[in-house]
Order: structure tokens, then C-alpha cells, then sequence
């Protein structure tokens, strides 16, 4: 301490020979040793508010030579805006210094920074420079918000003269933890009030928003974006539910914000999307239901009777997330048998309520991939006349034409037969099915027995040739007698 006392008056050696002949410089010599010997730094208040260095100036003069130059500042000193934790440098340019000294002055704070190029403050950020004794440079590192203020450079002149410049300290926004509110729960129905407190200067500026980019639910209408400290919702539904993010911001770079967890707790609600499922035997199937719950539920299927389903080569029971409160609740069911028809239930339990839903499981046939086997009329296609005809049909088309000549009783089926001929005779195949069709009507007569047993042994009648029965040979016979008589 006596070493720094020491040092002081040293400092102020340059000074004493003028404290016989001026009592006021010597009052002020002494106040400045005194001050430095009880560790102040700014003997402002000594004399009402008055630098000691400005009490200074006028004894300097005295020992200065008369025909000196008078220093005048060449240039004003700007005001400069900073952030903190930067560096900054005031300048201040002087001409015509000649003996005379420059000291910086915090005015806010009555304290002597530094004077001609000693450091007279004890903070270690503060440091003096100077260019061949004209510009007078201050510096001072990583800034801080207890810096702001005006800042003067005097000249040690009579009378004492100086110049000023303010120095603003501007301050990125920092979020107030213990001011702010954390991840919030709130019964589906309440009211809920979040708060974000940030400091900075200027004074922050506090925005919410939703961190999924969705509105937010402000009574009758939505918004995307809130503005101040408090958030409030009232009447809080599972809507709301999810991150909010208090953004603070005041033109100084960069912004913050913080992430608050809004969650909303209800009892868990189930909806089924289909109350009945078919499924048929040897396959699998999948029963599901829809789940909306906070907190989660336990959830777990079960049959008829109550007995609780375990996931196995049999069962398999999952539970997929698909939102912040919504999830899927499937239950996969392989190689179904005859026994896996029923009732399956879908239950969830957390610590407001529970519910459940039910499923009905039912047999289905199995759809049959294969169509039915297509009538064995053919074997190959050829094309006559633009219509197509088998060998088969066609045989079977000249049988049942001589047959229409021999049958004399059947006069009302030719013709219902021919008109069938006609009919179907365009497309492919229709007449070999009208001839099926009368060939199926002779065989249930009687009368008929030898035109079938022709049918059958595959005899076909030749064009133009007729086959006598007996019955036509009596009957000539008959009609031979009555015109011989």
C-alpha cells in the first residue's frame, strides 16, 4: 500500500514546484495524495463535484513559457455504440500539446482514467496510447453494460479545456431462468399462464410461438404468433398441448429464446375405425384402435371372459405413436382358426381414467382365385364364312337336320326349334345349342328309340338321304292299297 502512496506522489512530482507560491494548487496536490493514499481513484467530490485535474490546469499554466501555442482539439469526439464483450477505442486528437498533458475522465462516474500515458484507474481493461503526443487513443476490452456513460478528454490548459463523447453499451437478450416458466402440466379444462422474463438493453422484446409451426388457439380465433410477457389460455384443451417458445429480441444480435412443454393431461379415449372384421380361415389379420391419452396408458388386449392377451407366435400386440398424444394400438392375429372368431377388446388405463373398446372378429369365405371349367363343345377353331364352327358342331348341326325331316308328329317343336336355329345361328356355337336341345327332346320320347340309337353309335346322315322307318313302310304300304282300289 505505501509502495502505491509512493508511487502517487511520484506521479505528481512534476507538479510540487509550484505549491509554495499557489495554495490552491497545493490544496489540491494534497487532496490527490490523500486520495491516493486511502485508495481513491476519483477525488471528484473534494471539491463539489470539480475535477482535481481542472484545479490542476492553472498552476501548469504558470510554470508553462508565455509564448507556447494555445493545444486545441483537432477533431470532436464521436459517440460511439458498442456491444458488450467487444473492444472499443476513443480517440482524442490534439495539436499543439507542446507541454501541456491530456487525461480521460468517466464524467458519470467521477473517475480519473488515465493521465498524459500513465493508467491511474486500477481496472486492468482500461489501457492509454498515443501517436508522436497528438492523438490520444483509449482503450477498453471486453466492455461491459458498467461502461456506458460520457466520457471527456481535458488539456491541462487555463482554462482547462475538454471535449466529450458518450459511449453506449448495448447488451444481447439473455433469457431470466428464475423468472421464466419450465415445462407446465394443466388438466384439460383449466387455465394456464406461461412467462418468459429476459434481460438485455435495450429492454428485450418477448414473442411466443408454437415449435410445430401451428397456430395458437386464442379464444374465438387462432394466431400464429403472441406477444408479451405472459402467455395465457384459458379453458385449456389437448389442442394446445405441445412446445411454445419465448423468443426475446432487441436488435442486438443474436436473439434467444427458450423452449416451454405445454402438456395437457385428460383420460385416454379410444375410437374404433371398424367394429366388425372379417378375415378367412388359415390367414392373419389385423385389429386396431385408436388411442388419445396424456400421460400415456397402459394398454393391452383382451378376449371374451376377460383373459388378457400376451404377444406370442400367435398374437402379436403393438402400440405406434402418432403424435404428441395420439397412438395406434394393433393387435395382429396369424393362422386364424375356427376358435379365433369373437370378441377382442382394446383396453387403456392411466392415472385419470380408462376405457376400452370392442371388435368383432368373423369368418369370411375364401375368395376362390380360379373361374369354373368352360363346356367341352370344342377342341379347335376354324372359320367358315366369317362365322366360327367346330367339326363337331357341324356333325352335330346335319344330324339334327335330317331328323327335323323324319319327324312328322312334331311339327310345332321343328318350328319353335327352326326359329331357335335362326336365332342362334350368328354366333359361335349357337347352333350346335339349338341341335343339343332338340337332341335332348327326342330322347324322351319313346318313338324316338332309333333315331338316339343312330345318335349314339355316331351315325350322320349323308346330304340328301333319307332313312325309311317302319312305320313309313307300312303307311305307304297303306296308301299304295287305296289307290289301287
Amino acid at each position: 500500500m505505501w509502495a502505491g502512496s509512493a508511487a502517487s506522489v511520484l506521479l505528481l512530482h512534476g507538479y510540487l514546484s509550484a505549491v509554495v507560491y499557489q495554495p490552491s494548487f497545493a490544496k489540491g496536490v494534497m487532496i490527490a495524495v490523500f486520495s491516493s493514499l486511502i485508495g481513491v481513484t476519483s477525488p471528484i467530490d473534494f471539491y463539489n463535484s470539480k475535477p482535481i485535474f481542472g484545479e490542476l490546469v492553472g498552476v501548469i499554466n504558470v510554470s508553462a513559457s508565455t509564448d507556447q501555442l494555445v493545444p486545441s482539439f483537432a477533431e470532436p469526439i464521436q459517440n460511439v455504440t458498442v456491444a458488450a464483450g467487444r473492444e472499443i477505442v476513443l480517440p482524442c486528437v490534439v495539436d499543439n500539446l507542446g507541454s501541456y498533458r491530456v487525461a480521460w475522465i468517466h464524467t458519470d462516474k467521477h473517475t480519473l482514467l488515465t493521465l498524459h500515458d500513465r493508467v491511474i484507474t486500477r481496472n486492468t481493461r482500461y489501457s492509454i496510447s498515443h501517436n508522436s503526443y497528438r492523438t490520444w487513443w483509449l482503450t477498453i476490452k471486453d466492455v461491459e453494460e458498467s461502461d456506458r456513460g460520457e466520457f471527456m478528454c481535458q488539456i491541462n490548459t487555463s482554462p482547462m479545456m475538454s471535449q466529450s463523447g458518450y459511449l453506449d453499451v448495448v447488451v444481447p437478450p439473455k433469457i431470466d431462468e428464475e423468472n421464466t416458466s419450465s415445462d407446465t402440466d394443466v388438466r384439460e379444462g383449466g387455465d394456464v399462464s406461461l412467462r418468459c422474463s429476459a434481460t438485455g438493453s435495450p429492454t428485450p422484446k418477448i414473442k411466443w410461438r408454437r415449435e410445430d409451426q401451428k397456430d395458437i388457439p386464442a379464444g374465438l380465433k387462432v394466431v400464429s404468433e403472441m406477444h408479451g410477457e405472459h402467455l395465457n389460455i384459458s379453458k385449456v384443451s389437448r389442442l394446445h398441448m405441445g412446445a411454445y417458445l419465448c423468443i426475446a429480441s432487441n436488435g442486438v444480435q443474436p436473439s434467444v429464446s427458450k423452449r416451454i412443454m405445454l402438456n395437457v393431461n385428460f383420460a385416454p379415449m379410444i375410437w374404433i375405425p371398424n367394429q366388425l372384421v372379417g378375415a378367412p380361415l388359415d390367414t392373419e389379420v389385423v385389429l386396431n384402435c385408436g388411442l388419445e391419452s396424456h400421460p400415456k396408458s397402459v394398454t393391452y388386449w383382451t378376449r371374451e371372459g376377460g383373459i388378457m392377451i400376451l404377444s406370442n407366435s400367435k398374437y402379436n400386440s403393438m402400440l405406434i405413436d402418432s403424435g404428441t398424444y395420439k397412438s395406434k394400438m394393433n393387435l395382429r392375429i396369424r393362422d386364424l382358426k375356427p376358435e379365433d372368431y369373437g370378441a377382442y377388446t382394446c383396453v387403456a388405463k392411466n392415472s385419470l381414467g380408462e376405457t376400452e373398446g370392442t371388435i368383432k372378429l368373423y369368418e369370411i369365405p375364401r375368395p376362390t382365385s380360379t373361374s369354373s371349367p368352360a363346356p367341352q363343345y370344342t377342341s379347335k377353331m376354324s372359320k367358315t364364312d366369317g362365322a366360327q364352327q367346330t367339326t363337331s358342331e357341324k356333325m352335330l348341326i346335319s344330324t339334327w337336320k335330317n331328323s327335323l325331316v323324319k319327324d312328322e308328329n312334331d311339327s310345332a317343336r321343328k318350328a319353335e326349334l327352326s326359329t331357335e336355329l335362326l336365332e342362334k345361328e350368328s354366333t359361335v356355337g349357337g347352333i350346335a345349342a339349338a341341335a343339343a336341345s332338340d337332341h335332348e327332346f327326342r330322347e324322351s320320347g319313346g318313338e324316338r328309340k332309333e333315331s338316339r340309337r343312330r345318335l349314339n353309335k355316331g351315325h350322320s346322315s349323308a346330304p340328301g338321304q333319307i332313312y325309311f322307318t317302319p312305320f313309313m313302310i307300312i303307311g305307304s304300304s297303306l296308301l299304295l292299297l287305296l289307290l289301287l282300289r
